[in-house]
């Protein structure tokens, strides 16, 4: 297996391909090294913070379960 690593500071619209590469089967992975500052690390306590804030706190509560009450058998 032929191993070909190229780092771009700058990617191009497009990347060549070796001649000794071409008309073969190959695997191309694309791995973003850093993402950029200006975009959320998507880590969760940013996706809780950028929710909109919708309904009040009684809407969500969770209701008494009372159950059915007290069982009485068909005599």
């Amino acid at each position: 297996m032929e191993v070909i690593r190229q780092f771009y500071e700058d990617a191009p619209i497009s990347i060549a391909v070796p001649e000794s590469l071409r008309h073969k089967r190959l695997e191309v992975i694309l791995l973003l090294q850093d993402p950029p500052e200006s975009e959320a690390t998507g880590d969760l306590k940013c996706l809780l913070a950028a929710m909109p804030n919708v309904g009040e706190d009684a809407d969500f509560a969770r209701q008494p379960d009372y159950g059915r009450g007290d069982m009485a058998w068909d005599s």
